[in-house]
């Protein structure tokens, strides 16, 4: 029986360590924590957003190997991933957007019925074990832990151990040298999905605010790159999905002078010009108008910030005026000055680079007999159920490949 040790125990860790069990090798699965899936059992805001209908797009993701990255995800759609998890117990649903849930909408949940899977496919847990070395011996590794009395053999070695992103979960970055030692590139790792800080005097009187916006991310006037989503104001900087997804350019253009250009109408513009222009409302309150379209705050800070009179009519409104309010709405420019620290970050950016890695097994090009899946790898999704998708992917894909493949003595 194949003896395989998988080290961390996310969600890339336990989607391993439930294929391979399946398909009958000796699980080791080895966790620095107390309990297994910590981060997984918080994602989601607690909901676990645990896929997405759109997650086999690789153009959606950041990753400078688009091509491995393409067919690594072809051979795990989402609805794989769905009948994956309702064998293991957990049934879903998808929202109008793409993004599914679990039906209990409980991440909690989630990670207590995949460990309880585990521990009936006779997997063998080992908690609050920090693997400390990677030790190659003849026929397979030698993982050491903190204890020098205690270690531990097996002929693979899955590697899931995440990303030093959002510690609170006990995420740890105390491998990435062992792998530097082997022959593999770490590229730099840095905060991703991560609230930005901006300049707070200009947005201040904002803050609470939450609405959904469009956001680019500008360096000297050039678009980055730019998203719709929801963000939300704060006394620090900008919060929510709309920034977070441009964190890790910030993370990596941290030397360059950035700004945000906000559109607190991404969706409502052609609504607002109808409404502006129906002669119909002349006795309107210019301030009326915006405040069916915005939250009582933006509304007045947006009259306020654009000079004009909030009891101002329609009628007494100039078509100028008008399209400067507009304009505006759509234009609220604000200085970058950073991203918020790991502890605030839910991913990081870099890692492994996936072309040091086999696409067919995830199995190391540089060591045979050494895997690894998720956040580890160099690959990064937006919010909404991409990241989990990719931990789970490949892991499975992992732990699939590690029970078939030749062991390191027959390489």
């Amino acid at each position: 029986m194949m003896k395989i040790g998988i080290i961390g125990g996310g969600a890339a860790g336990i989607a391993a360590a439930l294929e391979a069990s399946k398909n009958g090798a000796q699980v080791l699965l080895l966790d620095a924590n107390s309990v297994l899936g910590r981060k997984l059992s918080v994602t989601g805001s607690g909901r676990c957003n645990i896929t997405n209908m759109h997650a086999d797009d690789a153009d959606k993701y950041t990753c400078r190997e688009k091509t491995a990255l393409k067919k690594i995800l072809s051979q795990f759609e989402p609805d794989k991933l769905i009948a994956f998890l309702q064998d293991a117990g957990i049934p879903t649903y998808a929202t109008s957007d793409g993004w599914v849930y679990p039906l209990s909408n409980s991440a909690s949940n989630v990670a207590t019925i995949l460990e309880k899977r585990l521990r009936t496919q006779g997997a063998e847990i080992h908690l609050q074990t920090l693997i400390t070395d990677i030790r190659i011996k003849s026929g397979g590794f030698i993982l050491t832990t903190a204890n020098p009395d205690v270690s531990y053999h097996a002929e693979c070695v899955i590697v899931a151990t995440g990303s030093p992103a959002f510690p609170q979960s006990g995420a740890r970055d105390n491998l990435y040298e062992i792998f530097q030692r082997m022959g593999h590139t770490i590229r730099p790792v840095l905060p991703a999905l991560a609230p930005i800080l901006t300049d707070p005097r200009p947005l201040h009187k904002l803050q609470g605010v939450r609405l959904d916006a469009g956001v680019q991310l500008l360096h000297d006037g050039q678009v980055l790159a730019s998203t719709k989503g929801n963000i939300i104001f704060t006394r620090w900087g900008i919060n929510g999905p709309g920034v977070m997804d441009l964190s890790h350019l910030v993370s990596q253009n941290a030397n360059k002078r950035l700004t945000l250009c906000i559109n607190l109408i991404p969706y409502q513009e052609s609504a607002l010009m109808q409404m502006l222009s129906n002669k119909a409302n002349e006795k309107m309150p210019l301030l009326a108008c915006l405040l069916a379209f915005l939250p009582a705050k933006a509304a007045h800070f947006m009259l306020k910030n654009s000079g004009m009179q909030e009891d101002l009519t329609l009628k007494e409104t100039t078509h100028a005026e008008k399209q400067h309010i507009l304009h505006t709405l759509k234009s609220i420019e604000v200085e970058v000055r950073g991203t918020r620290e790991f502890n605030h970050s839910q991913l990081s950016t870099g890692g492994i680079p996936l072309s040091e890695i086999d696409t067919n097994s995830m199995q190391s090009k540089i060591i045979g007999g050494l895997y690894f899946a998720g956040e580890i790898l160099d690959v990064l999704g937006p919010c909404g159920g991409y990241n989990l998708h990719w931990a789970f992917a490949s892991g499975i894909l992992a732990g699939r490949s590690a029970t078939t493949l030749p062991h390191p003595a027959a390489l």
